[in-house]
């Protein structure tokens, strides 16, 4: 029973044992619990994910197109193609097992009973990427539930080899057992029931962390990756963050098909201003280049920024209009409020949406945490550039693999001793449940505080030595102020409460790490550091928790000694950004 403010809270406490735990039901989290049941089917598998049982993540909210390279296409190809795209910061190895894998992955998806677009030949109709000569997306048929049906056939195959589900559990710590990790503690979101896992191994698929800016990225809060920073899992790539070209009034899944296909961004003046910071690609690009060329015509006063779809030819819109889904109701709703994208041009802003850092994983997803693995963009995969249709295919790979991983680690891994641990769980209990029934600040609130500082244009998008280290000293206050401030209603709002905790963090080492780059490369911009540095920042940032509440900053070169390809184009290179007489070079000159 827990009491606070004069209300009463009657807790069950359920005890779930398995021989695999999997946190977060999206795609990594269902990939990896179907990899494992079929290399051990007698073995037990348990999902737990924040949401409804059913939902499948964010994979639900997703357009469903997908990355693939299919069989007679040529996989260093395409790894050429995202060593350029990613500026060098480029994992290789772990690259190109994604792409070796991904081919097989689309067909699983077309024996499940997903569709994609064909040509009149009868062969996949793909969409080229960011001006990449062999990166392309494979268009899901039904738009606006691709993801949706994605996740339900998953689902269905999960049920099918009898992985147990649970819906509406926010797990927030991992139990230490003998020094790896061996089971989890957390909440019903609903009832406040406390949940106690023990398991052999643990998969972390827990997505990335973001700022809850539309409903479309809502539920991707950080709190993962602040649940595995406490046991000592190693970060990385936390200077990168997804700033999305989005409509002003409501939000759009789907956009990267637009580009390719004749869309483009015009000012206020009516002119299409890509050209004038990318002659070569012009709009076809990468949307965090689109948003910085935003940012600046809206700082220069030729804004506001309009989509114009004049170009796109009309029988192309069938592959864009949504049919179904929530991406429908989203449509027609807006079509009787008088707004149609596909009709009209339209107000388009620049928007911090999520962040790309995560775990930092092997090949096989382990991480610095004996018995922990991570899956899907809970683990570093791109450096804050992104093809349309990269997360599902690398959601997908990556849980298959995490899940190969994880079975070949409970084949050889010793058993832990069964000693109690009821001091670490009590403890932890004692923990989640202290704000609820306190009054204390609204987490929406704080969420909005945090966002006001995170969202500045030169914090974001054009980073800024001054306005980081502001906005981290207003950050650490909040954070010390305002964090154990917060209280909860019930357990809903307790929920809520823990997610803004995750957003902090993942605010805080976002700062530290943009502070820490002083160059410009990928999805990392430095307005006072504009060009790139190879001899310094060829490398991985990493971040680890130094045990004193403390962050300690590690460098881990790119090893091109042990990698088969040299780094020798940069797709940075294609942009001419303004630089300032002030902005000292910072090394390699571009």
């Amino acid at each position: 029973m827990i009491c606070g403010s004069g209300e009463e809270w009657n807790m069950r406490e359920h005890a779930v044992e398995s021989d695999l735990l999997i946190i977060g039901g999206g795609s990594a989290g269902m990939w990896a619990a179907l990899r494992f049941k079929q290399l051990m089917p007698e073995r037990d598998v348990v999902v737990v994910d924040k949401g409804p049982r059913d939902w499948g993540g964010l994979m639900a909210m997703a357009g469903g197109d997908f990355d693939a390279v299919l069989p007679g296409e040529d996989v260093d190809a395409w790894l050429q193609d995202f060593i350029y795209y990613f500026d060098g910061l480029c994992d290789q190895e772990q690259m190109e097992r994604v792409l070796r894998l991904s081919g097989d992955r689309l067909r699983d998806y077309q024996a499940f009973g997903c569709e994609f677009f064909h040509k009149e030949d009868g062969t996949l109709k793909s969409v080229p990427q960011r001006g990449l000569d062999h990166v392309k997306l494979y268009p899901a048929r039904t738009k606006g539930r691709g993801g949706e049906l994605m996740a339900r056939n998953l689902a269905r195959r999960l049920e099918e080899v009898g992985v147990r589900r649970l819906g509406r559990v926010l797990v927030t710590d991992l139990l230490d057992r003998d020094g790896r990790a061996g089971g989890a503690v957390g909440f019903d979101a609903l009832e406040g029931d406390f949940y106690r896992f023990r398991a052999g191994a643990v998969i972390a698929a827990t997505g990335v962390g973001g700022w809850k800016t539309s409903y479309g990225k809502n539920t991707p809060t950080g709190e993962g990756a602040e649940m595995a920073w406490r046991a000592g899992a190693r970060m990385r790539d936390f200077e990168f963050g997804r700033v999305w070209n989005m409509p002003r009034y409501f939000g759009w899944e789907g956009q990267t098909t637009l580009m390719p296909l004749g869309g483009r961004f015009v000012n206020a003046l009516g002119e299409p201003f890509m050209e004038r910071y990318s002659p070569v690609l012009g709009a076809n690009t990468d949307p965090h280049y689109t948003t910085m060329a935003m940012a600046l015509e809206i700082r220069e006063g030729r804004g506001p920024i309009y989509f114009d779809i004049s170009r796109i030819d009309p029988a192309d819109l069938v592959l864009l209009k949504p049919q179904d889904g929530w991406q429908k109701l989203n449509y027609d709703k807006l079509k009787a409020l008088g707004m149609d994208m596909f009709r009209d041009n339209t107000e388009w802003v620049p928007q911090m949406t999520i962040s790309y850092g995560g775990m930092e994983a092997d090949g096989k997803g382990r991480t610095s945490v004996e018995g922990l693995f991570a899956a899907g963009t809970a683990r570093s995969t791109e450096p804050g550039v992104y093809a349309g249709g990269f997360a599902l295919m690398t959601t997908a790979v990556t849980g298959w693999l995490a899940g190969e991983s994880a079975a070949e680690y409970l084949q050889s891994a010793p058993a832990a001793r069964t000693g109690c641990l009821r001091e670490q769980v009590e403890a932890l209990r004692r923990n989640i449940y202290a704000p609820l029934g306190r009054e204390g600040l609204a987490p929406k609130a704080v969420l909005t505080r945090i966002q006001e500082i995170m969202f500045p244009y030169d914090v974001s998008i054009l980073k800024t030595e001054g306005a980081l280290r502001r906005a981290l000293d207003r950050l650490t206050e909040l954070r010390e102020r305002d964090l154990p401030r917060m209280g909860a209603s019930d357990p809903h709002y307790l929920l809520k409460l823990r997610e803004v905790r995750g957003v902090a963090f993942i605010s805080e080492l976002y700062l530290r790490a943009s502070l820490e780059r002083r160059e410009s490369r990928a999805g990392h911009y430095r307005e006072d550091h504009p060009r790139r540095d190879d001899t310094r920042y060829l490398a991985w940032q990493t971040l680890e928790n130094d045990g004193r509440g403390g962050v300690k900053t590690a460098w881990t070169p790119v090893p091109l000694d042990r990698y088969r390809h040299p780094v020798t184009r940069y797709y940075q290179d294609n942009f001419r950004f303004p630089v300032s007489p002030s902005s000292a070079p910072s090394g390699t000159e571009e």
